[in-house]
């Protein structure tokens, strides 16, 4: 409710996957940001997402990815910053984005 979405229609959105076929979207609030991807691909892919760490107000030596486990969707995992996440075809990934505790 309180998050500002960053479409990925918008130049303004701080989340890229370098891919036209797996959008990513960004829900930014203070201290942390939910990123859905989702993937058209017709294959499995790994993207790497290039993030404006400025723009969500985080430092990324102290980010972490999180896929919180979602029943039918995802599975619980971790990422750090610059790792590549693997999307299977017509599925995709829910991502909290924020600083370790």
């Amino acid at each position: 409710q309180e998050s500002e979405l960053l479409g990925y229609w918008s130049a303004a959105c701080p989340v890229r996957t370098g891919r036209d076929d797996v959008p990513a979207t960004a829900y930014r609030r203070e201290g942390r940001t939910l990123i859905s991807l989702a993937s058209w691909a017709p294959e499995a892919v790994e993207v790497t997402l290039d993030i404006d760490w400025g723009a969500l107000g985080l430092d990324p030596g102290k980010a972490v990815l999180r896929a919180p486990a979602v029943e039918n969707f995802q599975e619980a995992r971790h990422f750090a910053p610059g790792e590549a996440i693997p999307v299977q075809p017509a599925r995709g990934w829910l991502l909290v984005v924020s600083e370790r505790d």
